[in-house]
């Protein structure tokens, strides 16, 4: 298992094996994302962990290496979601300012950029802002759920446009 947060000791990715015993389950911690992590996906074709943090990075885990493969800053404000395809080629990261972005996943190079997809400011006050969620299927849509209470669909480009952009 894998999960993101914040830690007194600044440990903000954690990957557990649940069949060791309590005092052993944590097998992996990284210092990721300076105010926290804020969403984690996995993508076991590449043996990566793709991390967000809370002011506005990416951070690709390899879990072979144990080893953190890239950190980058991926938007202004913090990065609410993360979503990649069934392929595993690209990701998508949502941010509060309503953005959305998509990285390649050996090489981390925006491939797509979606300014304000989302609005910013939220539905329900004090709830959230920019983009809550995000899926992509393996039809190559995006869906995407903004703090304002909207859900969009959008058809990406076919992958190789995107990958030889």
């Amino acid at each position: 298992m894998c999960n993101t947060g914040h830690s007194s000791e600044s440990k903000n990715v954690c990957i557990w094996d649940s069949i060791l015993p309590h005092g052993k389950a944590l097998v992996a911690s990284f210092t990721c994302h300076e105010q926290g992590a804020s969403s984690l996906v996995y993508a076991p074709q590449h043996q990566v962990l793709v991390s967000t943090g809370k002011k506005g990075d990416v951070c690709v885990i390899d879990i072979r290496t144990r080893g953190i493969r890239h950190r980058f800053q991926a938007h202004e404000s913090a990065v609410k979601c993360v979503a990649i395809e069934p392929h595993e080629e690209y990701f998508a990261t949502g941010s509060a300012d309503g953005d959305i972005k998509i990285w390649g996943v050996s090489v981390p190079t925006v491939l797509l950029s979606l300014p304000a997809e989302h609005a910013r400011s939220s539905f329900f006050k004090n709830i959230g802002q920019g983009v809550t969620q995000l899926h992509i299927d393996s039809c190559g849509r995006l869906f995407s759920c903004g703090a304002d209470g909207s859900m969009k669909v959008r058809q990406l480009p076919n992958r190789e446009t995107l990958l030889n952009h």
